[in-house]
């Protein structure tokens, strides 16, 4: 269960003082401990709170029989050593609130792009129970990705998740199927082109050898490397890649199969296929907008009888 508990939120959000918060607080998590449920109690926009508001929540959680405290980044405002010293200040507020021992959990949006980064901050500080999403699916630029904190913690930190990164890539195509929102090319981990290679230097290097452009074997999660050879092709590609397949060739001929490899590809028409892709986009794009505000007018319109008109100011 989750509440905010800053005066933006109280004032815009809530419509409620902080005294009404803390007693609904209370009462919400004693109903749920009488129903022998482990609650997790997460302060929303924790990082925009003053840090003796959020230890008087969290003291008003722990006291209703709350098992777990979370911080939520709602903002994606954390910088990974802001993370840090947040947590530490929790976690030497509560011991002198003599809460000891508590699980924290914590929930890192990614704004600005430093939800994984502000995650693994977070663990390093002590957090036990990061809260992820796969492939960072979430509100506006969504949350720390599943696939990005476990292969850091399993490859980075050498820690063990107890997650099958196997079924990672496809677990992310499933997901990505029901969002119905595509991922970008260059997602890390999961991304169509996070094992890809295009230019000349990286082909060339990676035929010799996997490892000398990526971090670590795809096989770990299920996936393959796949070399581009397109308009950035040069001759030495070609070469390594005859070499490999013991063709013997001129440097001519090498020269002559570089250019029409390039050659195919800058005269394929790009034209009607960015006119396919923004189509595509389009609808997609309206897929989760919902209705357009002139069809919230009209059944606005049609239920009430009266016309919106401009909005009041507040």
């Amino acid at each position: 269960m989750s509440t905010a508990f800053n005066n933006l939120n109280l004032q815009y959000v809530l419509n409620k003082n902080a005294e009404q918060i803390l007693e609904e607080t209370s009462q919400a998590v004693e109903h749920a401990k009488e129903h022998n449920f482990k609650i997790t109690f997460m302060l929303e926009d924790a990082s925009r709170t003053p840090l003796e508001d959020i230890l008087k929540i969290y003291k008003t959680a722990f006291d209703a029989g709350a098992n777990r405290l979370a911080i939520e980044d709602t903002v994606g405002i954390l910088r990974p050593l802001s993370t840090r010293y947040l947590i530490s200040k929790i976690k030497a507020g509560l011991q002198e609130l003599k809460i000891e021992d508590m699980e924290l959990s914590i929930k890192c949006h990614n704004d600005f792009g430093l939800a994984t980064a502000n995650t693994l901050a977070a663990i390093e500080e002590g957090v036990t129970y990061p809260q992820v999403c796969v492939a960072g699916y979430g509100e506006r630029t969504g949350l720390a990705p599943l696939e990005e904190v476990v292969t850091t913690f399993e490859l980075l930190y050498n820690k063990n998740t107890g997650i099958d990164a196997h079924k990672l890539y496809r677990l992310t195509q499933l997901v990505e199927k029901s969002f119905t929102w595509p991922l970008a090319f260059h997602k890390s981990v999961v991304g169509d082109d996070a094992f890809s290679h295009a230019s000349d230097k990286q082909v060339n290097a990676m035929m010799k050898h996997p490892l000398t452009f990526e971090p670590f074997p795809p096989k770990m999660i299920d996936r393959q490397t796949t070399l581009y050879r397109g308009r950035h092709i040069g001759e030495t590609a070609v070469k390594t890649y005859l070499e490999l397949h013991g063709i013997n060739a001129t440097q001519e001929q090498i020269e002559t199969i570089a250019q029409r490899i390039r050659r195919s590809q800058e005269n394929l028409d790009k034209g009607t296929k960015m006119i396919e892709f923004y189509e595509i986009k389009k609808a997609l794009r309206q897929l989760r907008e919902g209705i357009s505000e002139e069809e919230l007018k009209r059944i606005v319109r049609q239920v009430t009888g009266q016309r919106v008109k401009k909005k009041l100011r507040h």
